[in-house]
């Protein structure tokens, strides 16, 4: 028999590298603060002018602000080094 008096705790998805790509690019133009200036933006629900908006509103949706509140510094340095090299590559319509 179930016990339904009890909460069931679900798991917090992992971060996927495109959700760290975005902070990663918001946190590029935002400076020292973002963290603040994104989690007004989601208060007043305008992180949605920004640009990359919608992948912003995705990441508030899927992980929450308190995740990314909670985010540290060195998890976002480590993917902004992981990544980069990711992003210097040519696309496939580039021609050399």
């Amino acid at each position: 028999m179930t016990d339904y008096s009890r909460p069931v705790r679900v798991p917090m998805p992992d971060w996927t590298d495109e959700e760290l790509r975005t902070l990663v690019d918001f946190r590029r133009r935002k400076g020292r603060r973002w963290r603040s200036k994104l989690l007004d933006l989601y208060l007043f629900g305008k992180d949605d002018i920004e640009p990359n908006g919608a992948s912003l509103r995705h990441i508030r949706n899927r992980q929450g602000p308190s995740r990314v509140a909670a985010l540290s510094k060195a998890t976002l340095d480590e993917a902004e080094k992981r990544l980069a090299p990711i992003a210097k590559r040519p696309s496939q319509g580039d021609v050399s």
